[in-house]
């Protein structure tokens, strides 16, 4: 059986945001999820429970005095073995003498006894410390913590959400450092987008826009942070059991309850198996009973099929609706849609929501049916943005999606690319949509014209006017987009302000005899330089135009005409 989950296009994905998903979608934009992360979301960079067992098998295995009855790595591996139901004949295949690699059942002992990782983690070898199997055996902070380990595309898809403000609150069950990784790829080093919340006293610092609570511990601040963050490595069933009520974890648990409340819930490689998560999931019902539907949906999982304990969890949270709407309930949860593809999907989706949420900013008495015409040609940009990535090829996409997004947005803002010290991104507005469309300075920050500019550059693809694609970044004259019309092309660029434009002209990005585009979203000085109207005649001018895109869309009532006046500015 194929597995739709893994196979599915970021294109695709968008395809289910904006149907069957559309209420999720929109629930993601205006930040209105916690985001739940296990060993899935991480599969492609470190080993997932399988291969974790596979580990803790092998390390006590090359260590069993093969002469010595009592030998304390053959006790232990014993009891290991001892958690699953083995036959009389797969015993003898578990020859101690032979690598774990050569045993004939070594598949399905591994797989079995994932389900009991925990209790497993919990049987060292006598006299070793009760964490061995987690710090030596699997060596936590060296395996996880290994700096050469690169974010994958669902941890710079969260990243950028993260960076958008429409992921304001992660949970992570994973040790790896790779979502504060890629924050860092993102933003830089620059402090104040994403706080790491471990220790109880974490919580009193609320200077950050985003917190990631990894309530099972971080690898990196095991290693570098002292015996209080190797306390915090959770990993065995003495310490998942009860977790939520011991002293030391219920300021966190008390944090993780009230996301369980306050949010909605999406999942991403996240079972739910452990204890301390279905507990946190159980007092969340309590205290907010659900009834089905809800709006958005209370729960959204990335998985292809909805598994035992994910069961446990929809009927814990639609305890009088689950029996009788089983199979509605499972359909609004089941977004068939791994971490690799979806949040990707999610970023461009959310960006384009904000678009079109500002176009009506900037063309405020347009009719309905012309500002629908414009959000669907925002979509059909980011369809084609999406659709040039490979199902297969996320994190390449994503490697080279997000810089070329990041040069766009800071040449608007400040006529110049990002250093490189604040990283390879900067957000369209770092609120949620909601949140940004009430923001006082929204009218006065360009973004409602950019949005217009885009819309009506989408409308002329889809009206065959012309095309849009992207030139290479790397060349200094290449604007946010290249189009290509009937008789010439142009590099356009995006200016929010005068200095931003200045800077592109002075620069040399956009100079007089370039055949280049600036769209400034207010009004263009007087002072500022521009090429005269084109002389009447078949052929169009080289050289830079400048046009105000306030000076279009103020007062515009029928985008035919709004659309044939940016039409002739432009002049392609």
């Amino acid at each position: 059986m194929t597995n739709a989950a893994l196979d599915i296009s970021i294109g695709d994905t968008l395809a289910l945001l904006d149907s069957d998903f559309a209420e999720f979608a929109a629930g993601v934009a205006n930040d209105q999820y916690a985001v739940w992360l296990g060993a899935g979301i991480s599969l492609a960079k470190l080993p997932g429970l399988e291969g974790v067992v596979q580990i803790v098998l092998e390390h006590l295995q090359a260590r069993v005095g093969l002469t010595n009855p009592n030998c304390i790595f053959r006790r232990s591996l014993d009891r290991i073995l001892g958690l699953i139901n083995l036959t009389a004949d797969e015993w003898k295949e578990a020859d101690y003498a032979k690598p774990i690699a050569d045993w004939r059942d070594r598949e399905r002992i591994c797989k079995n006894l994932t389900s009991a990782y925990a209790r497993m983690l919990d049987q060292h070898p006598q006299g070793m410390d009760p964490d061995y199997l987690v710090w030596t055996a699997i060596d936590v902070v060296g395996r996880y913590g290994d700096p050469a380990i690169t974010p994958g595309p669902e941890h710079l898809g969260l990243a950028a959400l993260i960076a958008e403000g429409a992921a304001c609150d992660t949970a992570s069950a994973n040790w790896d450092p790779l979502i504060e990784r890629a924050t860092e790829h993102l933003a830089g080093a620059t402090p104040g987008l994403l706080q790491v919340r471990i220790l109880p006293d974490d919580v009193k610092d609320n200077s950050a826009r985003a917190r990631l609570y990894k309530f099972h511990g971080c690898a990196v601040l095991a290693g570098t942070g002292g015996a209080a963050y190797r306390e915090k490595i959770v990993g065995r069933a003495s310490q998942i059991h009860g977790w939520e009520k011991k002293g030391e974890n219920k300021v966190i648990a008390g944090k993780l309850l009230d996301l369980a409340i306050s949010k909605s819930t999406l999942m991403l490689g996240l079972s739910t198996q452990d204890t301390n998560i279905q507990t946190i999931f159980v007092g969340a019902q309590e205290n907010l009973p659900t009834s089905f539907p809800t709006h958005p949906p209370a729960v959204v999982l990335s998985e292809n099929a909805v598994g035992p304990d994910q069961v446990s969890l929809l009927q814990n949270f639609y305890k009088t609706d689950y029996a009788a709407k089983t199979q509605a309930i499972e359909n609004s949860a089941l977004l068939r849609s791994y971490g690799r593809s979806l949040l990707p999907a999610l970023w461009l989706h959310v960006v384009c929501a904000k678009l079109e949420a500002f176009v009506t900013v900037a063309a405020p008495v347009l009719p309905s049916p012309d500002i629908d015409k414009l959000r669907a040609a925002l979509r059909d940009l980011r369809d084609g943005a999406a659709f040039a990535a490979a199902a297969s090829s996320q994190e390449d996409y994503m490697l080279g999606a997000l810089p070329v997004a990041g040069r766009t947005i800071s040449l608007f803002r400040d006529g110049k690319p990002l250093e490189p010290a604040a990283g390879v991104y900067t957000p369209l507005s770092i609120n949620c949509v909601a949140k940004s469309l009430a923001d006082p300075n929204l009218p006065s920050s360009g973004l409602p014209q950019l949005a217009l500019a885009a819309a009506l550059l989408g409308h002329g693809q889809a009206t065959g006017a012309w095309s849009c694609s992207i030139s290479d970044p790397a060349n200094p004259k290449s604007g946010a987009v290249r189009v290509a019309g009937k008789v010439q092309a142009a590099e356009v660029f995006f200016a929010a302000n005068t200095q931003a434009a200045n800077r592109i002209v002075a620069d040399g990005r956009a100079a007089e005899n370039d055949n280049a585009i600036i769209v400034h979203s207010h009004q263009i000085p007087p002072a500022a330089p521009r090429n005269p109207k084109a002389a009447p005649g078949r052929i169009l001018p080289r050289g830079r135009r400048e046009i105000s895109l306030a000076s279009l869309g103020d007062g515009a009532t029928d985008l035919n005409a709004l659309f044939m006046r940016f039409k002739s500015e432009i002049r392609l």
